[in-house]
């Protein structure tokens, strides 16, 4: 569905989101991080956890990477 999106990332240890404004790698851009462990589900424990509100449009392909250290 077209709309606008956050995004928000918890991960075990370091975790790092990233988002493409299409389905090319080369182009993504971080949106969210966590720099140490988080709780399961934990959206809020970093103020970079979670991303601004991301426009999307229905029907385009987007590429989407998490990275995440153990």
């Amino acid at each position: 569905m077209t709309g606008d999106y956050q995004f928000a990332i918890a991960s075990d240890n370091q975790g790092l989101l990233w988002l493409s404004t299409d389905a090319n790698p080369a182009n993504k851009v971080p949106l969210a991080s966590v720099p140490d462990q988080t709780g399961y589900r934990q959206w809020n424990l970093y103020t970079g956890q979670r991303s601004d509100y991301i426009h999307l449009e229905a029907g385009r392909r987007y590429y989407i990477e998490a990275l995440m250290r153990s």
